[in-house]
């Protein structure tokens, strides 16, 4: 049921909504201590620990929020504290809660004991933030039952727990969807925020392509979301209510394969807040959200995107590589379903496991002219993919050759799940022996599998079976 809000209810509301990205299970410490000191440190460690800080990092965060108290108390209400530190611990902005049943005495006795600190940790440029949450919680709290709410959520035994008792009114608050929607996607999204809220995700990602005319959501999206598409153009006033827009620039990808996709360009673009997202796809243009998916982006973010990755290639050249090869299963060649290989990245551990099949397409052109991310040589491309052999690409894109017998090491082993071929197998081999990422398109699938490290790190369906013709192959 959505029904109007009370008044005074909007700063609980608000608050509530931004704690829902940053409070997680593990990041909420019971401290054992009664004094401000003792406390403080308690929740110093564990955050030190939680974040995998070395032993500079955390004297330096000690330091910081020590010197900090030092200058201004921060118990700011009667019940809760908000300590702060800048550290550059590779997050927009951390929060940490401490609770306390027995209270802490944080030496402000017209306030009485503390029963939550709120321990926030943000780089030199995430200090906006921080001071909008900040905001958040004071308005929230005065409230005149904020001190009820406070003991509560200290009592509370989850993470859920914790938020409901702090935004009691949550469940209360007016989401405006536009009539012009089927009533079972109206419904859905009524709804969607407050499951968003129950689930603890930090990121709503919604895909903006699937209304006939996205303008209808405008009056629903906000900053907790992002939107993604599928090729179709979005309202400008609808993109800046969001937290930003990825598109992903094919329709062929199953809503599983969309999402993650989506999930991944979000996450190099650092659009994600939180551990968890919650994710609601349909098919593009037709008014009906028929999918609602919890993920959790980070297991993913670092099999693609991980250090070692990162390193070999650069997150755009992956991208518009994935985006090709989605285009090419859709499209195939004169009527004709084909199959291909890229090779992205660590191109000089890479050459010595090449060999051309044909003439070098690609060879005597200056780097600028053969580069992947140029849009003009996407028929080019596409051209070339029904070649014997694989693309090479370089880490930030040259596209080295096309054509390419690959031979990785006999030595190198590895394990693939039955139904992959011998262009999976050599793919796989190759990324085993090199930091190269790969991506294969099978010919009799349509499916675009992804390579690191010897093991699939990610597979993409496409929406429509493919069905192999006689004589057809890997």
């Amino acid at each position: 049921t959505v029904v109007a809000p009370r008044a005074g209810d909007t700063a609980i509301r608000e608050a509530a909504a931004s704690m829902g990205a940053l409070v997680h299970a593990e990041r909420i410490i019971d401290l054992h201590a009664r004094d401000k000191s003792g406390a403080l440190q308690e929740l110093v460690q564990a955050a030190a620990h939680l974040l995998g800080l070395d032993h500079g990092q955390s004297v330096d965060l000690s330091a910081a929020v020590q010197a900090r108290e030092a200058m201004l108390n921060s118990q700011l209400g009667p019940g809760w504290a908000a300590p702060h530190a800048t550290l550059d611990v590779g997050e927009d902005l951390a929060l940490f809660v401490g609770r306390s049943n027995r209270g802490v005495d944080f030496g402000r006795p017209e306030f009485g004991p503390v029963h939550l600190v709120f321990l926030f940790v943000s780089p030199p440029h995430g200090h906006d933030r921080y001071l909008k949450a900040l905001a958040q919680l004071a308005g929230a709290f005065k409230d005149p039952a904020g001190l009820g709410r406070m003991r509560r959520a200290a009592k509370a035994s989850s993470a859920r727990g914790m938020l409901s008792a702090l935004g009691e009114s949550l469940h209360g608050r007016r989401v405006t969807v536009s009539r012009r929607l089927p009533p079972l996607a109206r419904a859905l999204l009524k709804n969607l925020l407050r499951f968003a809220d129950e689930v603890n995700a930090g990121t709503i990602l919604l895909f903006g392509d699937v209304p006939q005319n996205p303008e209808v959501l405008t009056s629903f999206v906000d900053k907790r979301m992002v939107l993604a598409t599928r090729g179709t153009e979005l309202p400008p006033e609808l993109c800046e209510k969001a937290r930003g827009v990825v598109q992903i620039g094919t329709n062929e990808a199953g809503d599983e394969g969309a999402v993650q996709l989506a999930l991944l360009w979000a996450g190099a673009r650092d659009l994600l807040d939180g551990g968890r997202a919650v994710a609601v796809c349909g098919v593009a243009g037709s008014d009906s959200y028929d999918t609602v998916r919890i993920e959790t982006p980070r297991p993913l973010l670092a099999r693609v995107y991980g250090k070692a990755g990162k390193d070999a290639v650069q997150p755009e050249v992956f991208e518009r590589a994935m985006q090709l090869l989605l285009e090419i299963a859709e499209e195939g060649r004169e009527g004709h379903p084909i199959g291909t290989t890229m090779v992205l990245g660590d191109e000089e551990a890479v050459r010595p496991f090449c060999q051309q099949l044909t003439i070098n397409p690609f060879r005597g052109y200056s780097e600028q002219e053969k580069n992947l991310l140029d849009p003009a040589l996407e028929e080019t491309l596409k051209e070339f993919s029904v070649l014997d052999g694989a693309f090479v690409v370089g880490r930030g894109g040259v596209i080295h050759s096309a054509g390419t017998y690959l031979n990785p090491p006999a030595d190198v082993r590895v394990e693939l799940v039955s139904g992959l071929g011998t262009r999976h197998r050599v793919a796989a081999t190759l990324t085993k022996a090199t930091r190269a990422i790969a991506l294969v398109l099978s010919q009799s699938s349509g499916k675009v599998t992804v390579f690191r490290g010897g093991k699939v790190v990610l597979s993409v369906a496409p929406s429509r079976s493919r069905v192999m013709t006689p004589g057809e192959g890997e």
